[in-house]
């Protein structure tokens, strides 16, 4: 079963240079305790694009099967977004305990990937 981590840390955002671009998105944040595993962005699904152009992401993961230490743990995530919409403004990442955003700007890093 798939749950949202305990927190979002930071998010970086790389323009990746292809044809079309594409976004790479990290997240780095929190489990709750230790043995989380697939840590994973999931996209909102929009039926209309959203009014400030911050598209939403849930950050989750694998909870453990079995006993897990009672230490909050870090939890990676990464998503290469294909042709992102052409109005993206930034994007939120939301977790348990907190949501986070990151808005992309001009300077945002490019990658060339050739």
């Amino acid at each position: 079963m798939i749950t949202k981590l305990l927190k979002v840390n930071n998010i970086d955002l790389a323009l990746l240079k292809s044809n079309p671009p594409q976004l790479s998105i990290t997240v780095f944040g929190s489990a709750p305790t230790t043995g989380w595993t697939d840590a994973r962005l999931i996209p909102y699904v929009y039926i209309v694009p959203p009014v400030d152009g911050v598209y939403d992401f849930d950050f989750v993961g694998a909870p453990p099967s079995g006993p897990a230490g009672e230490m909050i743990s870090p939890a990676v995530a990464y998503y290469i977004w294909p042709e992102f919409p052409h109005d993206l403004k930034g994007i939120r990442v939301h977790a348990s305990i907190n949501k986070e955003e990151e808005m992309v700007v001009d300077d945002t890093k490019s990658i060339n990937y050739d």
